[in-house]
């Protein structure tokens, strides 16, 4: 069976001029993954604050054309679902510029495969999934867990 696309993106605050840090999306097979990005010079200069040692990102991360290379060949001709499309997009978008090029990832709400499914419902299944499984909400890759870890149990009672 294969798995819905999910993706995810860790920004390095949450001001306007923010940008990428982290970005996970889910396999076809349910793996996961995740890499640092390795930020543009114009980037931190730009940033008034980080959460993480730039030295880190510097060292750890991965171009952006490296992860949009990866991401491309592993979504094959699938869409990729996430929670936060405003975000999510404005991360594509930077890697993308940066390598003067043009986002044209089919990027769709997970909201879209939830549809019928209360938002009361929806949250409380997202709050308990955080709890038992003890996931850092901010972190992309623990976005992209959560979010395949509501949609399983949610499309399940669905049927």
């Amino acid at each position: 069976m294969t798995e819905t696309l999910i993706i995810a993106c860790e920004m390095s605050s949450y001001e306007e001029n923010a940008f990428p840090i982290s970005i996970s999306w889910s396999l076809a097979d349910g793996c996961i993954k995740t890499s640092l990005i390795r930020p543009e010079e114009e980037w931190l200069e730009q940033a008034d604050y980080l959460a993480i040692d730039p030295d880190q990102l510097l060292q750890e991360g991965h171009s952006p054309k490296a992860i949009l290379e990866e991401l491309q060949e592993d979504r094959g001709n699938e869409p990729l679902y996430c929670a936060d499309l405003e975000q999510t997009q404005q991360a594509l978008d930077q890697l993308y510029d940066s390598l003067d090029g043009y986002n044209d990832l089919p990027l769709q709400s997970l909201m879209s495969l939830l549809e019928g499914i209360p938002a009361e419902e929806l949250e409380a299944c997202r709050e308990e999934c955080l709890s038992l499984l003890d996931f850092d909400p901010y972190s992309a890759e623990s976005q992209v867990r959560l979010w395949q870890a509501i949609y399983a149990r949610l499309a399940d009672d669905a049927d």
